[in-house]
């Protein structure tokens, strides 16, 4: 195998670090209600008014923190095939998750403005977090077999 896809294989686990640590840090932004440091000020995702089930953003706030854990588990580290197959399994299943709360997100937001008669915003972010979410699945398969890359 040539070293600069060992190496292009790295870099994406490094991205997939990077991936985690936005994804957790959602969910506890939601989960805390904005951040505020000074005058500095994040708000969080979803605006207070518009939340009509807090317990369903809970859920999702949790789930990003669950699957930002499960990105930056030790993969490199299973040896068992076996066990590594069902957190592989897991990690697919979750990565579906996280692209349909994407979609759902986007349809939510939509609505939102539709009944404010405004126009939604272009969802440039949520699709970035989709497509990053399914590219995780591949970047972990080759972390495990690179042979697969050829």
């Amino acid at each position: 195998m040539h070293p600069s896809t060992l190496r292009g294989i790295r870099y994406a686990r490094y991205a997939s670090y990077l991936f985690a640590a936005l994804i957790a840090a959602l969910g506890v932004l939601d989960l805390v209600g904005g951040w505020t440091w000074g005058s500095f000020h994040v708000p969080p995702r979803w605006q207070p008014e518009t939340v009509h089930y807090p317990l369903a953003l809970q859920m999702e706030c949790w789930f990003f923190i669950f699957y930002a854990l499960l990105l930056v588990a030790p993969w490199e580290k299973i040896q068992d095939e076996k066990t590594w197959r069902k957190l592989f399994t897991l990690l697919c299943l979750f990565s579906i998750v996280f692209a349909f709360v994407m979609i759902s997100e986007v349809m939510a937001k939509n609505y939102i403005a539709k009944a404010a008669k405004t126009k939604a915003r272009i969802p440039v972010f949520q699709a970035i977090l989709l497509f990053a979410a399914l590219g995780q699945i591949p970047t972990l398969l080759f972390v495990r077999k690179p042979e697969l890359v050829d």
